[in-house]
């Protein structure tokens, strides 16, 4: 597929097809969002961090698809903004591979990412990644961010506005079972592989219709002084800063 940044634009049937299963998942469950009343530009770059993981992290997906549920509130996608992050491990996969990159996204790594945002494109990643998947359970919000500052150093290098989005509804998609967990997760912070023990209907990994709803946070502007220097790392105090207000945010949205 083809078009301005990662816009999905159909090149023969097949891939219409496939943009219009993506995008009927949306009433699958169904995921609906709320924006700030602020708003959102196409204009401004941001950088938004995506909570919790879950077993999949379907919120995400409102960035990724044209025609979704955010793109019809904001353009954002339709208009080639965007690009996703997504782990290492996942460009290793083979058609896993292809369909990440078809929707536009590309590796986390600081090199990486740091040219998608000289290029001007605002970012979305879901931060908890691995860890978080595997710690998944029905009824709870499981975040891990404490130590996850990578996102929050991006944002201020290139004076880009954080922006926190929580998906309600995430962790209760599928069944998790903790059985092995001790093991499964010396696994994942080895070889960053996540191996969850999960289930969704019919046993299946088809997800339970549970309503999602994605609740888009306010967003945190990066103060022009609190930018450096192009190439110049950003100081690790105004970093803990704006990690300190974007934790805060995301407590006060989950309330």
């Amino acid at each position: 597929m083809e078009g301005k940044g990662h816009v999905l634009k159909p090149r023969n049937v097949i891939e219409s097809l496939s943009l219009k299963f993506w995008r009927t998942h949306f009433s699958y469950f169904p995921i609906t969002v709320r924006l700030p009343p602020s708003g959102l530009s196409t204009s401004k770059q941001y950088v938004f961090g995506v909570h919790p993981h879950g077993i999949h992290c379907w919120a995400l997906n409102v960035f990724s698809i044209p025609g979704g549920p955010l793109d019809v509130l904001t353009s954002l996608t339709s208009e080639g903004c965007l690009t996703g992050l997504a782990a290492s491990v996942i460009f290793w996969i083979p058609v896993v591979r292809e369909l990440f990159l078809q929707m536009g996204y590309v590796d986390a790594g600081r090199v990486v990412a740091g040219r998608a945002m000289d290029r001007g494109r605002s970012l979305f990643i879901c931060t908890g990644g691995e860890e978080e998947s595997m710690r998944t359970k029905v009824g709870e919000d499981v975040v891990v961010l404490n130590k996850r500052k990578g996102f929050v150093r991006l944002a201020v290098s290139h004076g880009a506005d954080l922006v926190p989005v929580f998906g309600f509804g995430i962790s209760d998609l599928y069944s998790t079972y903790s059985l092995g967990m001790g093991v499964r997760m010396w696994i994942q912070k080895t070889t960053g592989v996540a191996l969850p023990f999960f289930h969704g209907r019919f046993l299946s990994p088809l997800p339970y219709k549970v309503p999602v709803r994605v609740v888009v946070g306010e967003v945190i502007k990066i103060e022009e002084g609190d930018v450096p220097e192009k190439g110049v790392r950003p100081d690790e105090k105004v970093v803990e800063k704006y990690h300190r207000m974007y934790v805060e945010s995301l407590k006060r949205m989950h309330k």
